[in-house]
């Protein structure tokens, strides 16, 4: 999410919400958390994901994280970000062929960049960054559902598939203000490939926050429900915007 990604949720959710379905193929985000069924369906979700290693889901829910028309060539794409993207120099992503860029805002802040890429087999990857120090946003991440390491931080691997067999496996992590995804266009779980994006992810060096002075802010905590409680954005304009 782009699941993974929270911004742009709703639009999603309604341009999903005529998409054909069914039970095998299912749709969508699925339920809001107040809604009924949304325990259930979790659970379905984690019963398949145990059973198959992936999760069926209709074509359309793999159509919101191939961003590649999008793409304009990467200085294009960069030159107005509000961070500074990890350099990929001295990582394997280097010797893959570019293919552009996008960036992306949250408050009127460009605090998000895609960086497209294809590997010598042919695979689409993409990483997208997400400096949460440049918006003020904040993110909370159930320990039990990150299961994966990545240099001793905590990562998720979601991995869907449509009726057709194309599919998308979508890893995730959080280093300090730096929120991460590593998108490929196959099925990770089929074709094996965790081991290589988890390696891919690994060698990606340090990040540095765009501020380095932001207020302290107090931790994240769970309601009665058990949602987190998740202030939003600080509704501001960077500085050089009216």
């Amino acid at each position: 999410m782009r699941i993974t990604s929270p911004v742009l949720l709703l639009l999603i959710s309604a341009a999903l919400a005529g998409c054909q379905s069914s039970p095998d193929e299912p749709c969508g985000l699925g339920p809001a958390p107040d809604a009924p069924g949304f325990a259930e369906h979790n659970a379905r979700r984690a019963e398949e994901n145990k059973r198959n290693g992936f999760e069926r889901v209709c074509k359309a829910n793999l159509e919101r994280y191939d961003v590649s028309s999008d793409f304009v060539p990467l200085q294009r794409a960069t030159e107005k970000l509000a961070f500074k993207p990890v350099d990929l120099a001295a990582t394997p992503l280097a010797q893959y062929q570019a293919l552009g860029g996008m960036m992306e805002t949250v408050s009127g802040v460009p605090s998000r960049l895609y960086r497209g890429f294809r590997t010598p087999q042919g695979h689409v990857l993409t990483l997208f960054e997400h400096d949460m120090s440049a918006d003020g946003t904040l993110a909370y991440r159930a320990p039990a559902d990150e299961p994966e390491r990545i240099n001793g931080m905590a990562a998720r691997l979601v991995v869907l598939e449509a009726g057709s067999g194309e599919a998308v496996s979508v890893l995730s992590w959080q280093e300090g203000r730096r929120y991460y995804e590593l998108w490929l266009d196959k099925n990770a779980a089929r074709l094996q490939l965790k081991p290589q994006l988890i390696a891919l992810a690994a060698a990606l060096p340090k990040s540095i926050p765009a501020k380095t002075d932001e207020p302290a802010r107090a931790p994240i905590t769970l309601g009665p429900d058990g949602r987190p409680n998740v202030p939003p954005p600080p509704l501001t304009l960077p500085a050089d915007q009216p």
